[in-house]
C-alpha cells in the first residue's frame, strides 16, 4: 500500500467517525425529552420532573395526608420510589406552592430520603402540626448548609437555576398586591423548554388570577401564554376565570382531584362543572383539529350534584386518568392518557 493510500484511509475513517460521532449527537439532541408527571395523589397536588439530561430533578409539592385522603402519601412515596429505583436519590429542586397538607404531606418524607438541593416556598407561616414539623427540618438542613432555602414571594417571573435548556421560574400575585387568603398567596411556576412552556398555579383563587392580569407588564404577561396548565385549586369553582384560562390559553390541562365522594372530596366535590365548562368552551374554540371534538368518554364533575359529563380532548383529570405523564421535545408535546391525548 502506498503512503498517499494509507493517509486516505486513514481520513476516510476519521470523516466516518467524525460523521458518525455528530450523527449520534444529533440523534440523543433529538430523542432528549422533559418529563412532567403529574403524579395521581387523589385530593391533592404532586409533580414530578425530570430534565432533558434525564438527571435533574424538580418535585412540585406532594400531596395530601393519608388520613384526609385514602394513600394519598403512600401514593407519592411509592411512585418516586419507583422513579429513583435505578437512580440517585437527588431532587435538585422542591417547590412547596403553599402551606395546606394537600400540597407538602410528604415533604418532609422527601426531605428525610432524598438529597435535595434547594427548597423554595411562599415564606408564609402556617399553624398546622404538618408544616411546623416541614418547616423545623428546612430550618435545621439550611442551618446545617445542607440546603439552599428560596423565599419564591416574587412580584415578577424569576428565574431559579435547575438545568441546561429548561428555565424554572417563580413568582406570587400576592408579592404585586396585599392578598389575605392562603390559597391566593400560591407561588406560580413557570417552566419553558425550548418552544414549549408548562404553568403551575397551585391553588390561586380568582382574586389572584386578576392581580396577575391587572398588574402584570406586557412582557410578563406574555410569560402566562402557555401550551400544559396545571388547573387551579383542583378544579374549584373559586379559581380559573375565563379571562385567565383565555390569557394562558392551553392546549392542554390537568386537573388533579380526588374520586367522586372519596375521602375529603365529599367535603370539596371537585372539579366543579363551571370550571370545566370554562376548558371545554376554551378548547372547543381552539381552532385546531385536535380539540374540535369531544373525547369518547365522561369524568365526574359536581354541579348541584355529581353527574357525568363528556370532555373534550386536552382536557387530563387525574381521578379518570390516574398519572399523566407530558414529555416535550421542545417543539411539542406528547401526553400519555389516550382519554385527553389531543390527537
Amino acid at each position: 500500500m502506498s503512503r498517499h493510500s494509507g493517509w486516505n484511509s486513514l481520513l476516510s475513517l476519521a470523516v466516518y467517525l467524525v460523521v458518525a460521532f455528530l450523527a449520534t449527537a444529533s440523534e440523543g439532541a433529538q430523542d432528549a425529552r422533559l418529563e412532567v408527571h403529574y403524579i395521581d395523589v387523589g385530593q391533592g397536588d404532586a409533580t414530578l420532573v425530570r430534565c432533558p439530561d434525564n438527571s435533574r430533578h424538580l418535585v412540585i409539592d406532594s400531596g395530601e395526608l393519608n388520613s384526609n385522603y385514602p394513600k394519598s402519601a403512600d401514593q407519592f412515596q411509592a411512585y418516586l420510589t419507583k422513579e429513583f429505583a435505578n437512580r440517585q436519590r437527588r431532587v435538585d429542586v422542591v417547590v412547596a406552592s403553599h402551606p395546606h397538607s394537600d400540597h407538602i404531606a410528604s415533604l418532609e418524607w422527601l426531605l428525610q430520603n432524598f438529597t435535595v438541593g434547594t427548597y423554595i416556598d411562599n415564606g408564609q407561616k402556617y399553624d398546622t402540626a404538618t408544616w411546623t414539623r416541614l418547616d423545623k427540618l428546612v430550618r435545621q438542613r439550611v442551618k446545617q448548609g445542607q440546603l439552599e432555602y428560596i423565599n419564591g414571594r416574587k412580584p415578577e417571573f424569576t428565574e431559579v437555576e435547575f438545568c441546561p435548556d429548561v428555565k424554572l421560574e417563580v413568582m406570587a400575585a400576592a408579592a404585586l398586591k396585599s392578598l389575605s387568603d392562603t390559597n391566593d398567596r400560591s407561588l406560580f411556576v413557570r417552566l419553558a423548554y425550548r418552544d414549549t412552556s408548562f404553568l403551575f398555579v397551585g391553588d390561586a383563587h380568582k382574586a389572584a388570577e386578576d392581580v396577575l392580569l391587572s398588574k402584570l407588564s406586557d412582557e410578563q404577561l406574555a410569560k402566562l401564554d402557555v401550551d400544559v396548565l396545571k388547573v387551579g385549586h383542583h378544579g374549584s369553582k373559586t379559581s380559573s376565570g375565563g379571562a385567565f384560562v383565555s390569557a394562558l390559553s392551553p392546549t392542554v390541562a390537568v386537573i388533579s382531584s380526588g374520586k367522586k365522594e372519596v375521602g375529603s372530596n365529599a367535603r370539596f366535590k371537585h372539579p366543579r362543572w363551571v370550571t370545566v365548562q370554562t376548558f371545554l368552551n376554551h378548547f372547543k374554540q381552539l381552532d385546531t383539529a385536535d380539540h374540535r371534538h369531544p373525547a369518547n368518554d365522561r369524568i365526574w364533575v359536581f354541579d348541584e350534584d355529581w353527574s357525568q359529563r363528556q370532555r373534550r380532548r386536552g382536557l387530563c383529570v387525574t381521578a379518570k386518568d390516574g398519572t399523566v405523564v407530558i414529555k416535550s421535545d421542545g417543539s411539542r408535546i406528547e401526553v400519555s392518557a389516550a382519554g385527553c391525548r389531543p390527537q
